[in-house]
Formats: structure tokens, sequence, C-alpha cells
């Protein structure tokens, strides 16, 4: 059938490139070119663009030109395919960076086997339907809004500060739900997107600007995602669905300066899963071994394994029993945020006061009294690290906390403090904490 269509660049996208500000970085969530029909029952994964597809996004790919900054695509062929075919266009030989937040599984999915059965039941029609106008989960998959939100973030993330058009290739029905959210309609079949055809985020001063068609929206400036209960459960789901799975039968906390991606849309660094039991321990280190992950060498206090693009430690230490003893534990408050997880896929999400004040206050504070004094050295790198990648300050007074606290201690302890922070921190590249404290010394 599709031979028989004269396909075109969708209107709306012509438009969009042509009313977009160049004076600021724009993400385009666009759907991927032109594909054969999908086989009966078939998700067609592997199916592939057509000859027009890739004449299609080449001929988009020329429009755009050198305002074409990057590329992140849907793992999915026929996204890639696309992708490829926009740089060649374009006539950039940029990288292209597959992200599964864009397909494979997307945003929107948490457990895939789980979330095929929706669209068994329900058919492609009623999952768009469910995505854009209810607010709860289907059986697998993440609540669409704070999902929307995420994956709205993650983009303009990527999109920085340097003007230009930032792409990201996806599915359908990505483009439809994450539109009909930023836009606040509940946009039907016939809102559906055509091939190459997405929709337009943008920064303006008065907020956040979301263009679709004819539709359009100002959001009020402010965060897109933040250390609410709703969206620390939901990036803890998304997380412990693609690393250890739903099903492990351990009861564990996920804690830690993994929930800086809510407020960067960047990546976590890793993933710190804290055991309450040994056998619980014993549970996760077995389901991830079963599930393909590549045991790492080992770290000073945990043993860590490298699935799915993602770094998840296990400490050796467990306990506390409770998530709120786990948060003690933590010298930096922007780190005292965690969600436990129990064997029956129950969630609960515990964000110290702390945390949500250094966010407000863009300052990287300490929870005091310091519980990990022995380590303060490494605290310090740490919170100058946090520091520079959320964009906040470390306060004076702080750094001079941990000083205080190191300058108190006698000679030996000092020395072990210092052996500790080398022995943690693995001689991390560019920090100077020792030869400061070696200084204060002095």
């Amino acid at each position: 059938m599709n031979d028989r269509i004269k396909w075109r660049i969708p209107p709306s996208v012509l438009r969009g490139l042509m009313e977009m500000p160049k004076d600021r970085p724009i993400a385009l969530l666009l759907r991927h070119s032109v594909r054969d029909e999908l086989p009966p029952g078939n998700a067609g994964n592997s199916l592939p663009i057509t000859a027009d597809g890739i004449h299609l996004a080449q001929e988009l790919g020329g429009l755009i030109g050198d305002r074409l900054r990057s590329l992140h695509t849907s793992p999915l062929t026929r996204c890639v395919q696309t992708a490829e075919a926009l740089n060649d266009g374009a006539g950039t030989n940029l990288s292209i960076v597959h992200d599964r937040l864009l397909g494979d599984p997307g945003v929107f999915v948490i457990d895939g086997q789980q979330a095929q059965l929706n669209w068994e039941k329900l058919g492609h029609e009623g999952v768009m339907q469910h995505l854009v106008v209810y607010d709860e989960a289907l059986p697998g998959m993440a609540r669409p809004e704070p999902a929307a939100r995420f994956l709205v973030h993650h983009m303009l993330s990527v999109a920085g500060d340097v003007p230009g058009l930032y792409l990201f290739v996806t599915h359908d029905s990505l483009v439809t739900a994450s539109a009909a959210r930023l836009l606040r309609q509940q946009l039907g079949i016939n809102a559906w997107p055509w091939y190459l055809e997405g929709a337009f985020f943008w920064r303006k001063k008065e907020g956040l600007y979301t263009k679709y068609r004819d539709h359009h929206h100002l959001a009020v400036p402010g965060a897109l995602c933040s250390l609410s209960k709703d969206d620390v459960v939901e990036f803890a789901r998304r997380e412990i669905a693609r690393t250890v799975g739903l099903d492990s039968g351990a009861r564990f906390f996920l804690a830690g300066g993994a929930f800086k991606t809510l407020l960067t849309g960047r990546s976590p660094r890793d993933l710190d899963l804290w055991a309450p039991s040994a056998r619980d321990r014993e549970l996760l280190i077995s389901t991830l071994e079963k599930r393909g992950a590549i045991r790492l060498p080992d770290k000073p206090y945990s043993d860590a394994f490298q699935i799915h693009e993602r770094v998840v430690e296990i400490p050796h230490e467990v306990g506390p029993t409770s998530l709120d003893g786990r948060l003690a534990r933590f010298d930096i408050a922007i780190a005292a945020v965690g969600v436990e997880h129990c064997p029956d896929d129950s969630w609960t999400a515990c964000i110290h006061p702390l945390a949500t004040e250094s966010v407000d206050r863009q300052e990287v504070l300490l929870l005091k009294p310091l519980v990990n004094w022995k380590y303060a050295l490494t605290t310090l790198e740490r919170m100058r690290r946090y520091a520079t990648e959320l964009g906040f300050v470390v306060p004076k007074k702080e750094e001079e906390e941990i000083r205080r606290e190191f300058l108190m201690q006698p000679p030996e302890i000092r020395a072990g403090m210092i052996a500790r922070f080398e022995r943690t921190t693995l001689g991390v590249s560019g920090s100077n904490v020792v030869e400061e404290a070696v200084c204060w010394c002095q």
C-alpha cells in the first residue's frame, strides 16, 4: 500500500522549522520515517523503513541542514535508519545515540512482557487512549504524566544551552502521549503523528513552550521533574525493572545519588541497592547473574555489576531494616532520597526535608552531625562533584564543617581518614582533597 502513496514531509513540521526561534536549543520528538505495514500480531521491531522512507528523511535532513546539533534514536531498526538518513540529508556526521527512553522499551514501558499484554487486550488504539487520558499506570507500564515530563526533561538536558535543533527519533505512541501531556490536551486518533511528524519543545523566559501541529502550550516556569514522591517512585520503578527486574523476590532500597537524574535529566552514574538482610542481598545478586549482568572488578565496599548500560552496586553491609534508617546513614542531604521495593511490587518513597531544601537553595548541604565522619574527606569530594553536576554551590560553612571534623582528630586518625579517602575514591581525577587536608594541618 505504501508504494501507492505519495509521501511528503508533514506540513506541521515544515511550519515548525520555519517558526522555531534560532537563538534557542529546540528538542524535536519525531516519529520515524515511512515503513511497510506491520505484520499481524507482530510489533515489527526489525521492520526497516522503505526506500521512500529513506528519501523522505534525507529530504527533511536537507531542510534542517547545519541547524542539526544531535541525533538520539530508539534502538529499533526503523528509527535508527531514519536517524542515519536525516544525518546524510543534513550533510552532518553526528554520532547517533541509541536511547532506550525513546523505544525498546521506551519511557512509558516498565516491563516489556507485561506491557505487551496491554496491546493484546486493548489494541494499539486502546493503549494510546490510556496514555493520553488516564493517570494510573497499566500493568508493566509507567504512569503517563510523570513519564512524559521525564522524557521532555531528558531531551532538554541533552539540548543544553547551545542553539539549534536536537532530534529524538521515536514511535507514534511516544510522540502522541508526550505531546498530549505537555499540551494538556487529550489528543485523539486524528492527532496521531504522520511519518516524520513530531512535537517541538523549547524554553522561553515565560516557561516551557510545546508545539504540535496547530496546538501549542506555554507552561509557567518551573522544573519538569523534582524530588517529589511521585517522580522518585516512577524513576525507581523504571530503573529497577531495567536492572534487577520486578520479580527478584527481594526487599531492598534504591537510595542515594542516583536520584540526581530527576534534577539533571542525565543517566545515573550508578544505582546503589541496599539490602536489609543477607537473604535479600543474595537474592539481588543471584537475580542479576541470572539476567546476564557482568560482574565488575571488586569495589572496596560493594559488589558491582553492569547490566543494560547501568552499573548496579550491592553494598556488602546489610541493614538497617527500614528506609528511614538507611537514609539516616547518609551525610549529604541531596543523597538522602530513597525508595523501598517489596516482593509484592509495592513501593514507598522517602525524601529527607533537607534534600528538598538543598534543591530549593541550590546548595549541597550536609546532614549533621556527620554519621560517617571517618569518611569526611570522601564526603567533601562528593559534595563538590554533586555541585558541579547540578550547578549548585557548596556553602563555605559546610566545607568548614568537614575541615573542623578532620582537624579535631589525633594525627593517627587523620592518617586513617586520608587512607579511607584514597581507598573509596580510587584516585578521583582532578581531586585535590588530600593536598588540602595536608595544608589544614600545617
